[in-house]
């Protein structure tokens, strides 16, 4: 869909230099040519126009003057900064650029016809006077001769195996008859061949081939040698072939003409001598004779040179007309891009034609009359401009005479236009005017065409689409307005002095057109044309030149934008300046594709290169992108990574400059086939159009395009459109909310209103999730949005009840299916309501023929919720005629459910009830009609067991009713069962059962409940003292002393055995209390201060011990991280980690879609196999937490050694702070027994401990970022990009949400008050 677009023109006139050449060469480095004629070898500078070189041949009578002698081959080495060249006569020259000296290199007797070098000029091939082949180093040493008309085929001859004979092979639709038919003889070559020897060498120097004439048939053959001069392969008898030839530099094909009977043709040849395809030229078969054809550097251009035959009248004074015609293949068919028509004269006719060694679309043209003509060219898209909907996005590819357009496959079309010349450039019409099209044609002339008029001549339009045949036109033809030469300011035509005189055609506006003229007195001005358009429908047309502006430099571009007005013109050193001379900005390399767009409400210059650099003004932004194209919101492009990338233009320039690369800026990435190309993005709608590179055309719809038509859509109201795109394009539906709650809720009615349709509108219901897809799926399209209204209700529940209150309000008889949607989608599905609607409808039927029927209704409800599900809520509506109208919609076999229905018909209301709740397992319910009915309380208390609900059935029965205690008796046995005894006490108490009452709170330890039953139980004092004696050892076990002591002091009356529990609880204030009140003092001596030194010492070792850990631990701590950072280091390396669970990289993922069955009870697929995995994970759970333990264990070495490591340092600080008041109480008590030396060494060794840890909290927990994990996370992470982020963020430790309490530094109660001071030494004070 590309077409070749003129970039630059430059001509040197009348050099005299150049008069009469006969063949050419271009010096790779400097883009100098040198040119041979009779005499001189001329060296040509195109940038000053200068001749460089000058060497007369005839002085060293190399050439003898007005003779035969002439140059027949000519070609810049660069390595000797030479030219060589090769006479008729058999001298091979070299002749120094720099010093202007000749040098005879060698010299063969019989004479030279043709001299080639290879590619790599390591090898020179020379055809001699003898017929011979010459092999030669760059240093002309010779390596073989060989004949050029050897008899054999060469070292690739088939082999014939002897299979079968002619007679008995398949011949095709001509039969057998072509076995016997003898083939025809080859034509002679045509009168015009100038009989010479044509050599072309394949691109990587391994093989050329060499065109002659046959001496046995007199027609051209060609034949394939290597490289060292050894036959390969010989081509058939081909006739009509003529002397052109050129070998594909990429090797694949051999190019050359043939003329047949009917047509003439560019044919091509394998390596192997046989066909392969072709293509005719666009005249007739006596019109013209190809001079030669030859492949650019890229093999993608292929240039023929052609020369008009003189008629059989013709005179002496004939002047053939010349033409070079660039022709392109893709999808197996081949275009005419350009066609430069010079004028039939003498000095206009062509003689040598050389494609740049260096640019590859730089041709290289040498006229008879010493004129020197360079032309450049790129590809580029023709597309209709400007960005409103009545642009229908043309496209026009040129393919010689005709243009084509539409998305259709290449080579077919839309349509195609015939025109009366090659068409050379195509220029649009800015708006709004974008669907009108004028064709620059080659003879000078401007063709203009049209869709607002009729076509005029239906041979101009040919409707290519699927052949044409049988199908309808989707769009509107051009047609002809008008073809007009440029005329000047006095009306009269003006005829090109050379092709493509005027260039760079440019449509400004409606009446205007610029134009490029070059000033061939200045290398350094262009003049701009301003072209004035009118009368286009009238009988006096005219393109006339108004005005010219001078351009200071070479115009390489030239584009503008409508919106702005604004023109920009591009030199060709990268300088873009406006039709005034002003600058604008300058490219850093010139673009051959440049746009102006607006990013960020600044107009700035698009530019890309040749070689693929994008740029923004001077900024280089992109370094791999293949194309690009500006939409309405976004800046598409494509890039060498197979992407489409879609950027805001709401982007900063300075985010887009600052970047090396732009992909946090892009909305979106998608990725296409290799190669794609962008064609055109169609304006106001989502279309991409990409050409593929065998040259076939998708449409794709990147998501950012999808999501900006949405958002406009909906910002409009325009609901029915966004549903539209939002269900063609796969869409989440619940964008249609998430967009602007608010807008959705004020504007419910138009919603509806605007969808209409019933299907379209549950569609929307059965979609709707709880999620927040602007904040989710689809927040990089609402990056910018502001902060949405918060709703505290639930969002599926509101918008059904606001759809649900507009259908009814515009015509709940015809949204009543939306309606049922609205009542089953709901978080808590409203069946039983849905059901009462159906039968509603049933009972009070309607008239209107557009309200779905009860029948109806019901099947759509049966569709979306599971039958027996609907039966059940059916039933547990009590209403045994909606049971059946359900059932009677169901597969159910009458024979199950009709006796059941009967028989519960049977019963009394409220056992009924009961009977139908238990049935459907609603237990609660089923015991509110069972408690109603008591004559089967027993069956209420089975139940109530049954089902534990013991809680509700207290609330059901009167307090001291018997129902009432039986059930609290019930629930306190239950809650005996499951050891929460004092609770069970309680309701024992409820029940009157005072003596199980008394057992439940022994065995929870509630001393003072049990003294109040045993005084309420009248309780004999030694029966009341064994059981405190009891409780006082239950209480002593829990830890629980000082309760024990008041047991055995209270109701034991032990005062002795009361100061010992005190004493073993560390209570020594209140063992010394009891001691003086009863007189016991004598057991301060005996039992206190030695509990007290033993305590003491105790609490020393323990302080030490649990140092000694903290240290252990700390430092090993350091070394597990340390070498978990070495490992990260190795794994960023590249070097990676051998992790079985590590998922993270796993390049799989999987994508589940939310179904309207997962809210109305339908089992799906998955459903079912994760019930059937739970089993096993549940068998399995065992096993996953003595995994866990094994990977979380200070054993050296595990693998989550640092988190069990930093669980252990917790622990350690929690308790060494929780020792602090239990020491403070044990050092009053040491000090005032005079125990001072102890209590110094336990406050200080304490002391010491809690410095330690608060020292060493910030070695442990360093200070990090509050989130250890890098926000790689969201749905447009992939699992390369979560774990090049997690290389590069620093290494930490595991990170589940149960582990990051460990990364919080645990903190010290600050008081000191648990500290003596008079025990403090100077240093702690």
């Amino acid at each position: 869909m590309r077409n070749l677009q003129l970039q630059t023109c430059h001509r040197a006139s009348q050099v005299a230099e150049l008069v009469g050449v006969v063949c050419s060469t271009v010096d790779c480095d400097t883009g100098r040519i040198y040119a041979s004629n009779s005499r001189y070898i001329v060296g040509l500078d195109p940038d000053t126009d200068q001749v460089s070189l000058n060497v007369c041949l005839c002085t060293e009578g190399y050439i003898i003057p007005d003779s035969t002698d002439h140059v027949i081959g000519l070609q810049h080495i660069p390595d000797q900064q030479s030219v060589c060249a090769a006479t008729n006569k058999g001298d091979v020259l070299l002749i120094n650029t720099m010093t202007n000296e000749v040098e005879c290199i060698g010299s063969v007797d019989q004479g030279l016809t043709a001299i080639s070098w290879s590619p790599d000029q390591e090898l020179v091939v020379l055809a001699t006077g003898q017929n011979t082949l010459i092999l030669m180093t760059k240093d002309f040493d010779p390596i073989t001769e060989t004949s050029l008309h050897p008899e054999e085929f060469g070292e690739g001859k088939p082999v014939t195996v002897g299979w079968g004979k002619k007679e008995t092979q398949f011949h095709g639709s001509v039969g057998k008859q072509a076995a016997k038919a003898k083939p025809e003889p080859v034509s002679l070559a045509t009168e015009w061949d100038d009989a010479k020897i044509r050599i072309s060498w394949r691109g990587d120097g391994q093989f050329f081939v060499v065109s002659c004439i046959s001496p046995e048939t007199g027609a051209r053959k060609l034949r394939v040698w290597n490289r060292e001069c050894i036959l390969q392969y010989t081509s058939e008898d081909v006739s009509g072939l003529e002397h052109g030839l050129y070998w594909k530099p990429s090797g694949s094909l051999i190019a050359s003409s043939q003329r047949l009977a009917h047509r003439h043709d560019i044919v091509f040849f394998e390596k192997n001598g046989l066909r392969h395809g072709e293509f005719t030229l666009p005249f007739g078969q006596q019109e013209v004779k190809v001079m030669e054809v030859q492949w650019n550097l890229d093999s993608n251009v292929l240039a023929v040179w052609l020369e008009d035959l003189p008629p059989k009248t013709a005179d002496e004074n004939f002047f053939p007309k010349s033409y070079v015609q660039l022709w392109t293949v893709n999808n197996y068919h081949w275009y005419l891009k350009q066609s430069l028509d010079f004028k039939a004269s003498s000095n206009e006719r062509l003689v040598t034609m050389e494609w740049d060694p260096e640019q590859a679309y730089r041709l290289h043209i040498v006229t008879k009359g010493g004129d020197y003509c360079q032309y450049t060219w790129s590809w580029a898209t023709n597309h209709s401009r400007g960005m409103t909907p009545q642009n229908q996005a043309h496209v026009a590819v040129i393919d010689g005479d005709r243009f084509r357009t539409m998305v259709v496959p290449p080579p077919m079309s839309a349509y195609s236009l015939k025109l009366p010349a090659s068409v050379n450039q195509v220029v649009f019409a800015p708006p709004p005017l974008c669907n009108t099209v004028a064709f620059v044609l080659s003879d000078g002339r401007v063709a203009f065409y049209s869709t607002d008029v009729e076509p005029s001549d239906d041979s101009i339009v040919k409707i290519d689409a699927a052949w044409g045949t049988g199908f309808q036109t989707m769009t509107r033809p051009h047609s002809l307005r008008n073809i007009l030469s440029i005329q000047n300011k006095d009306g009269k035509s003006i005829v090109w002095d050379y092709p493509m005189s005027y260039s760079h055609f440019h449509w400004l506006s409606q009446d205007t057109m610029l134009a490029v003229s070059s000033s061939h007195d200045n290398n350094e001005m262009t003049s701009v044309i301003h072209l004035n358009i009118g009368g286009l429908d009238t009988e006096k047309p005219f393109l006339k030149i108004k005005c010219e502006s001078t351009i200071f430099g070479n115009v390489y571009h030239m584009t503008s934008n409508h919106c702005t007005g604004t023109t920009a013109v591009q030199l060709t050193d990268g300088q873009v300046t406006n039709l005034e001379n002003d600058f604008i900005t300058k490219l850093p390399q010139p673009c051959t594709q440049m746009e102006l767009c607006k990013i960020d409400g600044q107009e700035v210059v698009l530019g890309l290169t040749e070689r693929y650099r994008f740029y923004i003004n001077e900024q280089d932004v992109a370094n791999n992108c293949t194309s690009f194209a500006v939409h309405d919101e976004f800046l598409l492009l494509t890039t060498h990574s197979h992407t489409c990338r879609c950027i805001s233009l709401n982007n900063s320039i300075k985010d887009l400059a600052s970047s090396t690369s732009t992909s946090h800026l892009d909305e979106n990435i998608r990725r296409v086939e290799r190669g794609s190309r962008i064609v055109v993005a169609v304006p106001g709608e989502t279309k991409l159009i990409l050409q593929m590179p065998r040259g076939n055309l998708e449409t794709i719809h990147p998501r950012a395009l999808i999501l900006s038509s949405i958002k406009k859509y909906l910002d409009t109201l325009d609901y029915k459109k966004a549903f539209e795109v939002v269900r063609k394009h796969r869409i989440n539906l619940n964008i249609l909310y998430d967009h602007n709650p608010q807008m959705f809720y004020e504007n419910t009615d138009v919603f509806v209103r605007q969808l209409g349709n019933v299907t379209h509108l549950n569609l929307f219901l059965a979609e709707l999730n709880m999620e927040d897809v602007t904040d989710t799926m689809y927040s990089w399209a609402y990056r910018s949005k502001d902060k949405k209204i918060q709703h505290t209700d639930n969002k599926i529940d509101s918008i059904c009840d606001a759809v649900r209150e507009s259908c009814s309000r515009i015509d709940r008889e015809k949204y009543l299916l939306s309606v049922l949607t609205s009542h089953v989608k709901k978080t808590t599905p409203e069946l039983e309501t849905a059901l009462k609607c159906v039968l509603d409808l049933r009972n009070n039927p309607s008239s209107n023929s557009e309200q779905s029927t009860p029948d109806q209704a019901l099947k759509y409800i049966l569709y979306i919720v599971d039958v027996n599900k609907l039966f059940d809520v059916a039933l547990g509506t009590y209403d045994f005629e909606l049971v059946l109208m359900v059932a009677a919609k169901s597969q159910k076999d009458p024979k199950e459910y009709l006796p059941f229905l009967n028989n519960l018909k049977k019963l009394e209301s409220n056992y009924q009830r009961y009977s139908i709740d238990k049935h459907l397992g609603r237990f609660a319910k089923a015991l509110g009609h069972i408690s109603k009915c008591p004559e089967h309380f027993e069956e209420c208390l089975s139940l109530v067991k049954e089902q534990k609900l013991h809680s509700l059935a207290l609330d059901l029965f009167a307090p001291k009713s018997n129902e009432y205690k039986a059930v609290a008796t019930s629930y306190a046995e239950y809650l005996t069962e499951k050891n929460r005894h004092e609770e069970a006490g309680t309701l024992y108490c409820l029940s009157d059962e005072w003596s199980q009452a008394l057992e439940s709170y022994l065995k929870c330890g509630n001393w003072r409940q049990v003294f109040c039953l045993t005084a309420r139980l009248g309780y004999a004092r030694d029966k009341v003292s064994s059981i405190a004696r009891k409780l006082a050892g239950y209480l002593t076990q829990h830890r629980r002393h000082t309760e024990a002591a008041v047991v055995l002091e209270e109701y034991v009356e032990d005062q002795e055995e009361a100061i010992a529990a005190l004493i073993c609880g560390g209570a020594w204030e209140e063992s010394l209390r009891l001691m003086y009140k009863y007189k016991r003092t004598d057991i301060i001596e005996t039992n206190l201060k030695p509990a007290l030194r033993e305590g003491c010492q105790e609490h020393i070792e323990s302080i030490c011990n649990s140092r000694q850990e903290f240290e252990n631990f700390k430092a090993r701590l350091a070394v597990v991280r340390e070498n978990k950072e070495r490992t990260h280091n190795e794994m960023v390396d590249g070097e990676g980690v051998n992790n079985a669970d590590a998922d993270l990289y796993s390049d799989t993922s999987s994508i589940t879609g939310s179904t309207f069955a997962g809210s109305t009870g339908t089992r799906s697929t998955f459903t079912a196999y994760s019930e059937a995995n739970s089993r096993i994970s549940g068998r399995s759970a065992k096993n996953k937490r003595k995994a866990a333990s094994k990977r979380r264990s200070l054993r050296e070495g595990s693998e989550e050694e640092d988190l069990a490591l930093l669980e252990a340092l917790q622990q350690i600080y929690k308790n060494t702070d929780q020792l602090k008041g239990e020491i403070g109480s044990l050092l009053k008590m040491l000090v005032l027994f005079h125990f001072e030396k102890d209590a110094k060494s336990l406050q200080s060794t304490l002391y010491d401990l809690l410095k330690l840890l608060e020292k060493s909290t910030s070695d442990i927990w360093p200070k990090t970022d509050d989130n250890p994990v890098p926000q790689t996370f969201g749905p447009q992470a992939t699992s390369n990009t979560i774990a090049a982020a997690m290389m590069k963020a620093p290494l930490q430790t595991s990170t589940k949400q149960a582990d990051l309490a460990l990364f919080v530094p645990p903190k010290l109660a600050k008081d000191d008050k648990w500290r003596m001071h008079q025990l403090e030494s100077s240093s702690n004070k």
